[in-house]
C-alpha cells in the first residue's frame, strides 16, 4: 500500500527537485503512484508470469486475419504462415485492432517523450509534474529514473502514420522542453536531450477534436460469427481489470465451465513484499527491476564473471541482464535486448556502447 499524499513546503520541494524555480515557490504536493521502475519490465513480468499458469507466448508473430475459431498467422522471422486454433479469441491489438475488426473505431494518440541527462536538473528524487498552459487536465512531467536519466513528456496528438514506428518531431521536443521549461530555475533547451521515443495509445474514437478530450475508458465489442471478442482503449494502468471483463464476457458464454477470476490475488513473477525484496543479497537496481529473479541474474554472473560487468561506458546494465532475456525472457534480437527488455537503447550514446557486447552475448547463448 503507498502512502497517501502529502504536502511540503519550498524548502523541502526544493531538496526533492532542484531545478525548480524558486520564483514564488510556495511548496508542493506529494503522491507516490508513478512507481513502475519500468513500464517494459512489467509488460514481461505478465507475460512470464501467464507462461508460468499454463499460457503459450509467441513473439514476432502477426496475425493477418481472425477465423471463426482462430486466426491466420505470419512467422515474421521465417516467413512462415500456420493457423492457431482457439474456442474463443480475443482481440487486444491496440492500434491494429480495427485491421482486424473492422467495427472497432480506433483512434492513435502520439505520445511522444524525450530524456535528458538528470544532472540538467540537479539529480531529482521525484518527479515534477506541470499543467499545460490553456489545456484542461493536462500535464508534462519530468520522472527520474535509472542511469542518471530524465524522461520528460508526454504529448497528446492524434497520429496519422505507419503505426509500426511513430516518431518524435521537432515540434515535439521543443514543445515538451518548453512547457516543462516553465517550472524551472534555468530553462533545459533542445540541446540537451540525449534520447527520445514514442508511442500510440489506442483510444476509442468519439466526437472530432483533441485526442486528450477522448476517454481512456474501454470497450469490449463482440463478433458472434467469429466467436470474436475485441478490447480496445484503456490504459497499461487498467490492463488487468480490461483482461478480467474479456474473459468473464468468455466465461459467461453457453457451455464454457470456469471459475472465479483469480488474477488480483496472482503475483507477478519476481514479486515479493517489501521486506523480502530488502533481504535479497543482489544489488539494489537489480531487485528494483527483477525483484527476487535478481539472484539469479548473479548466478549467471557466478557462472561467467565478465556478465557482471557494465555493458560499456556510461551504460548501468551488465551482460547477465542480456543473457537472462534470451534464456528466459524470449528475446530474440538486439533489438529484444536492447530495446524492448532493457532500456540502453533509448540513448544513442549509450546503444552504440553496449551494442558490441550485447551482440556476442545474443550469438553465444543457445537456448
Amino acid at each position: 500500500m503507498l502512502p497517501p499524499p502529502s504536502t511540503v513546503d519550498a524548502v523541502d520541494a526544493l531538496r526533492l527537485a532542484p531545478a525548480l524555480s524558486g520564483q514564488g515557490l510556495r511548496g508542493a504536493i506529494l503522491y507516490w503512484d508513478g512507481q513502475v521502475v519500468d513500464d517494459a519490465r512489467l509488460v514481461v513480468a505478465i507475460a512470464r508470469t501467464a507462461a508460468a499458469h499454463g499460457a503459450s507466448i509467441l513473439t514476432y508473430c502477426q496475425v493477418r486475419r481472425l477465423v471463426d475459431q482462430g486466426a491466420h498467422v505470419r512467422d515474421e522471422l521465417s516467413g512462415e504462415s500456420f493457423e492457431l486454433r482457439a474456442r474463443h479469441t480475443v482481440n487486444a491489438t491496440g492500434v491494429w485492432a480495427g485491421d482486424l475488426a473492422p467495427d472497432a473505431r480506433v483512434v492513435p494518440s502520439k505520445g511522444a517523450h524525450v530524456i535528458v541527462p538528470a544532472a540538467k536538473l540537479g539529480h531529482p528524487q521525484a518527479a515534477v509534474t506541470v499543467p499545460v498552459a490553456g489545456e484542461k487536465g493536462r500535464w508534462v512531467f519530468a520522472l527520474p529514473g535509472e542511469g542518471g536519466r530524465v524522461t520528460v513528456g508526454v504529448t497528446d496528438d492524434h497520429y496519422v502514420g505507419p503505426l509500426d514506428a511513430p516518431s518524435v518531431t521537432a515540434r515535439d521536443v521543443e514543445s515538451l522542453i518548453s512547457q516543462i521549461s516553465l517550472a524551472l530555475s534555468v530553462p533545459l533547451t533542445p540541446s540537451e536531450v540525449i534520447g527520445q521515443f514514442a508511442g500510440l495509445r489506442p483510444l476509442v474514437a468519439g466526437k472530432a477534436g483533441s485526442t486528450a478530450d477522448l476517454s481512456r475508458r474501454h470497450l469490449i465489442l463482440e463478433d458472434p460469427d467469429r466467436r470474436a471478442i475485441t478490447l480496445v482503449g484503456g490504459k497499461l494502468t487498467t490492463y488487468r481489470a480490461m483482461a478480467e471483463e474479456a474473459v468473464d464476457r468468455i466465461t459467461a458464454r453457453p457451455g464454457v465451465i470456469a471459475g472465479p477470476c483469480r488474477t488480483r490475488e496472482i503475483s507477478l513473477v519476481g514479486a515479493a513484499s517489501a521486506d523480502q525484496l530488502r533481504g535479497i543479497d543482489a544489488p539494489p537496481r537489480l531487485v528494483r527491476r527483477y525483484g527476487t529473479e535478481a539472484s539469479r541474474l548473479l548466478e549467471l554472473g557466478a557462472e561467467e564473471p565478465q556478465l557482471r560487468r557494465s555493458l560499456g561506458d556510461g551504460v548501468s546494465t551488465i551482460g547477465a541482464e542480456l543473457r537472462f532475456a534470451v534464456e528466459h525472457e524470449l528475446a530474440l534480437t538486439l533489438d529484444d535486448l536492447l530495446d524492448r527488455r532493457t532500456r540502453v537503447g533509448l540513448v544513442r550514446t549509450q546503444r552504440d556502447a553496449a551494442i558490441h557486447a550485447a551482440a556476442g552475448i545474443l550469438e553465444a547463448t543457445v537456448v
